[in-house]
């Protein structure tokens, strides 16, 4: 109880209509009516209308400036077959011979084929026609060396054989 008014601490003295005992104050400014009483209604205003969307204009329409509105271009990607086409191409060299040659080849031929397809939407023609030259080259030499090695094993048993033959 307050000393001064003989209302209870913290309720409301000073309004107009309610009874002084009808609601009680706390920290902050927060009310909280007591039971029995009926609270205050507190009108809450109306929603606000959100703003209207911007309207997209049409495609190739003049804008408000006079230009024609075109949307953003997409930028191509490198196709994914002509990047290991390449990247096989160039294993072969370093230790995959023949193998990679082979794998850089055909990977080259499909790139190539989905880049015409594509549009102009996939990139990397020159990567896979680099890759095919690469892997290409690369078969032909591993097959000369295969040969090779073939004919120096074979010249080395007809050797032995005519050697031991002639004694």
């Amino acid at each position: 109880m307050n000393e001064l008014n003989d209302t209870p601490q913290g309720a409301r003295s000073d309004s107009g209509a309610n009874d002084p005992s009808s609601e009680i104050n706390l920290p902050g400014g927060t009310e909280i009516p007591l039971p029995g009483r009926e609270p205050e209604v507190i009108p809450v205003p109306p929603p606000q209308p959100l703003p209207a969307a911007p309207v997209q204009p049409q495609i190739g329409s003049a804008s408000a400036s006079g230009q024609a509105y075109y949307p953003p271009m997409m930028q191509p990607q490198t196709n994914a077959w002509a990047i290991i086409s390449i990247v096989a191409s160039i294993l072969s060299w370093v230790g995959l011979f023949g193998l990679g040659g082979i794998v850089g080849m055909i990977a080259g031929w499909h790139a190539r084929n989905e880049i015409k397809k594509s549009n102009g939407a996939q990139t990397g023609d020159s990567l896979a026609l680099v890759g095919i030259i690469l892997g290409g080259v690369n078969v032909a030499l591993a097959c000369i060396g295969i040969l090779c090695m073939f004919g120096l094993f074979g010249f080395g048993i007809f050797a032995a054989i005519m050697d031991s033959g002639g004694r």
